[in-house]
């Protein structure tokens, strides 16, 4: 697994943070215009994170634009905890199959890849009604503890190492930054 640690720089910008991997600095999250913010590695890759998620300000939600050379393309959606990753849904703060709910209520919060799950696109779940995604259960493929403050941890499996800084980068600024 992937470890990412974020840590919130207060020094610099009280709204950035600081993304570490196995003890050293990889990248960072700086406050972008309007209602979003910018991520940055050591290579000098860009992406713009953003709640506005076609064209709507979404809790939980995000859409990740490479805007690294002139274009602006997006990478990554997510939306009410969802994202789909090569033709695989994954749930954030999701519980996984086969676990008792206690142990959800006392540990880390995981990343699921989501079995059986009956959608094809993100849009179409908006119409079939998202209150009822929690009931879907997956396999653990990350898993979510900390906060911003002290370090918010973040864990990726193998299957999600080309978006792991993404996915760590998002899940702080959605569930540790606010």
């Amino acid at each position: 697994m992937d470890h990412y640690v974020i840590k919130k720089d207060t020094d610099r910008d009280p709204l950035g943070a600081k993304i570490f991997s196995n003890n050293y600095e990889i990248a960072e999250i700086k406050k972008g215009p309007e209602l979003s913010f910018i991520l940055q590695n050591r290579a000098g890759d860009k992406w713009n994170l953003s709640s506005k998620v076609h064209g709507k300000i979404r809790p939980f939600s995000l859409a990740v634009h490479d805007v690294s050379r002139n274009e602006s393309r997006e990478v990554l959606t997510i939306k009410d905890h969802l994202f789909k990753h090569n033709d695989r849904f994954y749930m954030f703060m999701n519980h996984p199959e086969g676990r008792p709910l206690h142990e959800y209520l006392q540990s880390h919060r995981y990343i699921c890849r989501l079995v059986n799950f009956p959608y094809t696109d993100l849009a179409d779940i908006e119409h079939h009604g998202k209150h009822r995604l929690r009931r879907y259960r997956g396999v653990p493929v990350g898993e979510l503890s900390g906060l911003g403050i002290h370090g918010h941890n973040v864990k990726v499996s193998k299957e999600l190492h080309d978006i792991g800084l993404l996915v760590a980068a998002s899940s702080y600024l959605l569930y540790s930054a606010a």
